[in-house]
């Protein structure tokens, strides 16, 4: 079993997907012969990986590319979508997936499209730096410095800085929880945080799929599209990109906190409404629906849906899946209902 997965699906997951998924996988993906790994191939093709389950999303009123502060105030891009009401406009932030060292402002544009439509909300998609050439926990630190800038200049992008959400997807996810007890800690008021399929624990802790103390990494150790071994890929990715000695590891290592581990965030009270989709058929699925029941054990409201029968990065096939479709159109209407009143 490759890192790529682009193999036929194994015959252990095969009873629980979707019918509708497996003939889409076996007629796009199954027999393309899986190559050597090269990162900077990959990051060139992540953005359409999916693509031959992409539906067409309608299209905001403007789209136009910006840049924001990130960490230690070096700027990164922004990507903003206009509603075609007039402005001040709610704003929903979204951070992509691609497991810290793929994605960017195309990764998600799609989602982001759909949300600032049928929200009726700008969206603004930061594009945070990567590993590993830039040290983890750098999404966060870039993603949370984009809040901070964003949150404090809504005339610069005509928004209503008092109702503001947050999303994303598998790592993206991660990004959006972390940067809500950041933002809560910061004294950012945040209304709604709506994420797909996130990253919560440091799988480095586990040498092989069985270690791991969530069911769903054994079931689905070799799931289509995220399998074991193209998280471990990624999770090594991420620990590459931190010094290897001195005070230079010793500080970056400092850095890192509790953010390995979303679990271990110190204070799980006074957080906002959080709304998380998990996918039956990934090997992430239990650890993030093990963070819902944190977040409602720390007496916070809470949404948990898992959409059976679909592989990790589902939301993005929504031509074909109507577990997509409904993805979308869920987190639409929370955040529509949740910043529009």
């Amino acid at each position: 079993m490759s890192h790529e997965a682009l193999n036929p699906i194994h015959p252990s997951v095969l009873p629980h997907l979707d019918p509708v998924f497996i003939d889409l996988y076996n007629k796009h993906v199954a027999n393309t012969p899986a190559g050597p790994i090269d990162l900077s191939v990959l990051r060139t093709k992540y953005s359409v990986l999916y693509s031959y389950g992409t539906g067409p999303a309608p299209e905001p009123a403007r789209v136009y590319d910006s840049k924001v502060p990130g960490h230690n105030g070096d700027l990164i891009p922004v990507r903003v979508y206009e509603p075609a009401s007039p402005g001040p406009w709610p704003v929903h932030i979204d951070f992509h997936g691609g497991g810290w060292g793929l994605g960017d402002l195309d990764t998600e544009s799609h989602i982001c499209k759909h949300i600032c439509v049928k929200a009726n909300v700008c969206v603004i998609d930061v594009d945070y730096r990567l590993v590993p050439e830039h040290a983890f926990p750098i999404g966060v630190q870039d993603s949370f410095a984009a809040l901070q800038h964003i949150a404090t200049n809504g005339t610069k992008f005509n928004i209503d800085t008092t109702r503001i959400s947050l999303g994303g997807v598998s790592a993206g996810a991660n990004i959006a929880l972390v940067c809500a007890h950041l933002a809560r800690d910061a004294s950012i008021d945040l209304k709604l945080i709506a994420v797909g399929t996130p990253v919560v624990d440091d799988i480095s802790k586990y040498s092989s799929a069985s270690d791991a103390p969530w069911p769903s990494m054994k079931e689905m150790e070799h799931a289509p599209t995220l399998n074991w071994a193209r998280l471990k890929w990624f999770d090594n990715l991420k620990w590459q990109s931190i010094a290897s000695d001195g005070d230079q590891r010793e500080k970056q290592l400092a850095a890192v906190k509790w953010y390995a581990n979303i679990l271990l965030a110190p204070d799980f009270t006074n957080l906002p409404k959080t709304v998380i989709y998990t996918a039956g058929c990934d090997p992430l699925r239990d650890e993030g629906e093990a963070y819902a029941r944190k977040l409602i054990e720390g007496g916070n409201e809470v949404v948990q849906k898992r959409f059976a029968g679909v592989p990790h990065p589902f939301m993005h096939m929504d031509k074909d899946l109507w577990q997509a479709k409904d993805f979308i159109d869920m987190t639409a209407d929370h955040i529509r209902t949740t910043l529009n009143g």
